[in-house]
């Protein structure tokens, strides 16, 4: 319906003619009420680049003063909100999509209720031209037709029946608030069963999508393609389709909860992942909304919280550390943690680490705060109840009245209130993988300290009270530890006098060779003895992980040797040995060591140059 036959009906019907709101506007036209001049209707022309369409011309719309019956009729196909008003009592028509026979009828009822001066009046009536007159003070008054005893059905020899009656199963006076999911969910039982065979594949675009929302070349599209899908034949089609589909599993429609959610992850599986990536993220949102909602078994819970149960797994072991081994602990904070990659005690100590930790951080846990205040809720999470609403964004007739609490597992707790839905869990913290670092850090450094490992690390920021706890932890086990070492006391002065008696009988029984080949082996342990210091370097050089090259020139430039000739005689590279030196002292150290002066000649860093003596004394 274009703005020529709408103001033709105005006219013919009740003797009005649209008014342009501004003298002279082209863009704004208005309807007032014969009796106050109020306006009732609203015909506006926009630009089609405006409304977002990559076209020339123009696209009439159309806002009316429907008062509560607004909201009965906004759902309808072509109405939307008001474009000009944003009032609860006016609503918007796409005068280019909407059926003429609804838009005349719109438009009679805001006629109506302006000549009631906005007072409720009876849908169920019709209603006459208004002819201009005199002034009156009576109300405008409507005459009921009487209705015809039935109402014939148009020319749909072409379409299923089964189409038909689900189609007349719509219920218009629902508001749509809750309206679009009732009747999806009725019509949908409806068409549960029905199967089509039709030869075209139409496409279709619609947000939220319902059948209401399809032509009949659509529906019939889509019944095709549902038959063939329940049948294990999984076919590409529009996105709006499959997300019908969607709603319809997740409403249940079968009556069999286990049944559709099978269905549901064979969907994600066999269609989504392959077809329509983009869908996953709701799916499988919903899918998780359907185990709670329908309180499922615990193999539905695995299957859609399969994330959600391994980080609750995780949150239990931290919490309960004197139920899971040190190992358990561990692995759970190398998961959250980066530092460990790079953490010089870790390297160093091993297992031996792992226990420290395990140790200090049983004695956080333990330690006495106020819930929000613990080790666990400042560097881990927080335990919080949230409301949830399920199936946020379907189109989901919510059936059910009563609901039971439901654990899905010891740590997520899923609760009723009012008919709210409220989910209890751990939340990470905002930082919770730098905060986790720190701890590590703070064990490195005191360890560093304690142990004469590497280069001393400077504090990062921690509560006090936790900082204690890490230091005594540390202490108390190296205490424990020394208890356990068994005491084994040794009298010296008895061993030497039993070595002297044994060489002394030895040397008795030995004959004049045997003596001889003793000494010749005494000069071999000599020589052995020699071998070792020289190979003192070697040992030096494994012990921070440097090749001999290595070794060599970390030597060599410590006491100012001349080092040219061997790197060119060895066919070495000067820039990747010095690369290898700094990367492998940088655990020890924390900074490269060796650097290249103006003259590209390399050099000590002065600042590290007593660390370096030391090792390499």
């Amino acid at each position: 319906m274009n703005f020529n036959e709408l103001s033709r009906y105005v006219y013919q019907k009740f003797g009005l003619k649209f008014k342009p709101a501004i003298p002279g506007s082209t863009e704004l036209y208005v309807l007032e009420s014969p009796l106050d001049g109020a306006y009732f209707a609203m015909m506006s022309r926009i630009k089609k680049t405006n409304a977002g369409m990559d076209q020339d011309g123009y696209i009439s719309t159309l806002d009316l003063r429907c008062g509560s019956f607004s909201d009965m009729i906004r759902d309808l196909p072509g109405f939307s909100s008001a474009f000009r008003l944003k009032a609860n009592d006016w609503v918007g028509v796409w005068l280019d999509q909407a059926s003429e026979k609804t838009v005349k009828q719109a438009l009679d009822y805001a006629f109506k209720l302006a000549m009631n001066k906005n007072e409720q009046v009876d849908v169920s009536n019709s209603q006459y031209i208004f002819v201009p007159g005199e002034k009156v003070d009576n109300k405008y008054q409507s005459q009921a037709i009487k209705p015809r005893s039935k109402v014939r059905r148009k020319n749909n020899s072409n379409v299923p029946n089964q189409i038909l009656k689900m189609q007349e199963a719509y219920d218009y006076s629902l508001l749509p608030s809750m309206g679009r999911e009732k009747n999806f969910y009725h019509q949908a039982v409806i068409m549960k069963d029905y199967e089509d065979d039709f030869d075209e594949k139409v496409n279709f675009k619609q947000y939220y999508p319902t059948y209401h929302d399809m032509k009949i070349s659509q529906l019939r599209t889509y019944f095709t393609w549902r038959k063939n899908i329940r049948k294990g034949k999984f076919e590409k089609i529009s996105t709006s389709y499959a997300y019908v589909y969607v709603y319809e599993l997740l409403n249940d429609v079968a009556d069999d909860p286990k049944k559709s959610f099978r269905k549901l992850r064979e969907f994600i599986n066999k269609y989504i992942l392959i077809y329509d990536v983009g869908m996953l993220v709701n799916v499988e949102s919903w899918l998780k909304d359907y185990v709670i909602y329908y309180q499922l078994d615990y193999e539905a819970v695995e299957a859609a919280f399969k994330q959600e149960l391994a980080e609750d797994h995780n949150y239990q072991v931290l919490l309960k550390p004197e139920e899971y081994s040190a190992k358990e602990i561990f692995a759970v904070l190398e998961g959250i943690s980066t530092y460990l990659k790079n953490c010089l005690s870790y390297k160093k100590l091993g297992e031996q680490f792992e226990e420290i930790v395990y140790y200090v951080w049983k004695s956080l846990v333990a330690l006495k705060l106020e819930p929000r205040r613990s080790f666990f809720s400042k560097y881990v999470a927080t335990a919080s109840t949230l409301s949830k609403k399920l199936f946020a964004g379907a189109v989901f007739y919510q059936r059910k009245s009563k609901f039971e609490d439901f654990d899905l597992d010891p740590v997520r707790h899923i609760s009723y209130q009012d008919g709210h839905c409220y989910l209890k869990a751990y939340y990470p913290i905002k930082n919770q993988k730098s905060e986790i670092n720190t701890f590590l850090h703070e064990i490195d450094r005191l360890l560093r300290k304690e142990f004469s490992l590497g280069r001393p690390l400077k504090a990062r920021p921690m509560e006090k009270h936790f900082l204690e706890v890490i230091e005594t932890g540390i202490k108390n086990y190296e205490s424990e530890k020394e208890q356990e070492k068994r005491k084994v006391e040794i009298d010296f002065s008895s061993l030497n006098k039993i070595r002297s008696d044994a060489s002394v009988t030895r040397d008795s029984l030995l004959t004049e060779d045997e003596l001889r080949f003793d000494e010749e082996d005494l000069k071999e342990n000599v020589q052995d003895k020699q071998d070792k210091i020289e190979s003192k370097d070697t040992e030096e050089g494994e012990r921070y992980g440097l090749d001999p090259d290595e070794l060599y020139l970390v030597k060599a430039l410590l006491k100012g040797l001349e080092y040219k000739d061997y790197v060119k005689s060895h066919h070495l590279m000067l820039s990747i040995v010095v690369d290898n030196i700094n990367e492998k002292l940088f655990d020890e150290i924390g900074d490269s060591v060796v650097e290249f002066d103006e003259k590209n000649q390399p050099i000590i860093v002065e600042d590290y140059l007593d660390d370096l003596n030391e090792m390499f004394k």
